[in-house]
């Protein structure tokens, strides 16, 4: 009961998104300005900081990260195989997108909560390591795949300057930078960021909230129930296996739950925005995946623990 009682406050933030909407407290245009605050300056301080920070020593990282590696590109395969089972008719390269950004995108917000609560420091570390490990790569794909399915961008060279120039693809060399730098740069630098990337959480989450539709929920789509199903059921279930094969302990094999039960995250609803994915999809498809977490997070656990 703890676990889906740390996850409440999500819907909860859902929740005030829409009603914000709703009420008409900002217009849509303003809306949009919020949207692109976050893509551009948001969220890549936010992929600056986590970097930057983190402990990418290869004896910190381990076989757990190439656990967490092999379960991503499972999930992204997983993912871009929806289009075996539905025509573009049934699921557009927009809808298609947004399948694999929620199956492959993780809300690491929620991951660390559920921790605290049933591993303390130790899986708090684990996930953290997690973290400077997928962090890049998941953006990077994500970019890859958008640019692939939605900017009509085929040629190499328009696909590598579509990657090269996204603000989150950017925050994330600069963290990689910064992180193997020989100097340290002042902490004041390091804090500012931290303040700046912590407003990513909340306004990504009334981003969201404000572009769900109930009326849209009331009509469960294929592609909804396909995404919904994906991250919190599916994607552990992959995980458990590969945890198996790399011979991980309960511990490591926790936080692997850990990321890979919880709800994917909201900044992927802001970067389909931008590059033009499914964000109605993308909405309709966390609220889901919201409600789905508070169930899995505990039943996985109780599996390890």
């Amino acid at each position: 009961m703890s676990l889906a009682l740390a996850i409440l406050p999500i819907a909860l933030a859902f929740l005030a998104g829409w009603t914000a909407k709703a009420a008409g407290l900002l217009k849509d245009e303003h809306w949009a300005g919020i949207e692109l605050l976050s893509f551009r300056i948001l969220i890549p301080a936010i992929l600056i900081h986590s970097i930057a920070t983190a402990d990418l020593s290869s004896d910190r990282i381990g076989p757990l990260a190439a656990a967490l590696v092999c379960m991503v590109i499972t999930a992204g395969l997983l993912g871009l195989s929806v289009r075996l089972i539905l025509s573009e008719r049934k699921l557009s390269s927009a809808s298609l997108s947004t399948i694999f950004q929620t199956t492959t995108r993780w809300n690491a917000f929620i991951s660390l909560s559920a921790a605290e609560l049933l591993g303390g420091p130790e899986v708090l570390l684990l996930i953290a390591v997690g973290m400077s490990v997928l962090i890049p790569i998941i953006n990077v794909s994500n970019i890859l795949v958008l640019a692939w399915l939605c900017s009509g961008t085929t040629g190499p060279r328009r696909v590598l300057k579509t990657v090269a120039t996204n603000p989150l693809v950017i925050g994330c060399a600069i963290g990689l930078a910064l992180n193997a730098a020989p100097f340290e740069l002042p902490a004041a630098i390091y804090e500012t960021l931290d303040i700046i990337g912590r407003a990513a959480l909340g306004i990504g989450l009334l981003v969201v909230g404000a572009g769900i539709s109930w009326g849209r929920l009331k009509r469960i789509t294929a592609p909804i129930m396909i995404g919904a199903l994906l991250r919190p059921v599916a994607v552990p279930l992959v995980f458990l296996l590969i945890a198996s094969v790399f011979g991980l302990s309960p511990t490591e094999t926790l936080a692997g739950l850990l990321v890979t039960a919880v709800p994917a995250a909201t900044n992927g609803y802001v970067v389909a925005r931008s590059m033009g994915g499914d964000t109605e999809l993308y909405a309709d498809i966390l609220v889901f995946q919201t409600l789905l977490s508070m169930i899995a997070i505990p039943f996985y656990a109780t599996l390890v623990l």
